[in-house]
């Protein structure tokens, strides 16, 4: 997949601290995404240097993370009706990587339905995928506006603090998803995976407190 090998069990939670102090976010971007937008909290990594140091990322790691993402935007979204059509395109395009397509798709929905959460987060989140998961300007903006619309919508939250993990930002992460969780329902179709990597993150970060209290002199 790249220089780095992937696995993904919540078992091997404590590997995840390499993820924190890596260099290389962009490369195992994708694999990473899909895994923890499906509540696969954990992770370990294995440093192997002497790879090539910008490997072909894999089209099928790609789309899985794609997949990954737009699922639990859909599962946060709060209406339907005319959202639903400009959505389910835009997907398909971000769905094979076609971010671009995607993105214009959403914007001549907003066009016509300027005052839409869930187009505004739709853009948000194919902005995140283009950008390897950094808020970059247009996507805080996106997910700003979505959250003007709908104070207590959970997806600006969400997504803002899964670009804070990927930014090395973990109690960050832990706030934004935290909040999230309480204005959530018992019935919400997110809310199990969102314990789980809450409960995941929570878990990698004690690991690193362990650490650094054992190896502090």
């Amino acid at each position: 997949m790249s220089g780095w090998i992937a696995m993904v069990l919540l078992a091997a939670m404590a590997g995840g601290l390499v993820l924190f102090a890596s260099k290389a976010r962009k490369l195992v971007w994708q694999p990473l995404l899909a895994t923890l937008c499906l509540a696969m909290a954990g992770f370990a990594w294995q440093a192997r240097p002497a790879l090539p140091s910008v490997p072909a990322k894999s089209i099928e790691a790609e789309r899985g993370a794609a997949d990954a993402l737009l699922k639990i935007r859909s599962d946060m979204d709060v209406g339907f009706g005319v959202a639903k059509m400009w959505l389910v395109t835009a997907d398909g395009f971000a769905r094979n990587g076609n971010y671009r397509a995607a993105a214009g798709y959403l914007q001549a929905g907003l066009r016509e339905h300027p005052e839409n959460p869930d187009l505004w987060s739709g853009l948000g989140v194919v902005l995140l995928l283009a950008s390897d998961g950094e808020l970059t300007p247009p996507a805080q903006f996106a997910f700003a506006r979505a959250r003007a619309l709908g104070p207590a919508y959970p997806a600006p939250d969400y997504f803002e603090g899964l670009a804070a993990f990927f930014a090395r930002k973990p109690d960050e992460t832990l706030t934004k998803w935290r909040a999230v969780l309480e204005r959530a329902t018992p019935k919400a179709k997110y809310r199990t995976a969102l314990e789980s990597q809450i409960r995941g993150l929570e878990a990698m970060l004690a690991a690193s407190n362990n650490a650094d209290s054992v190896n502090r002199p």
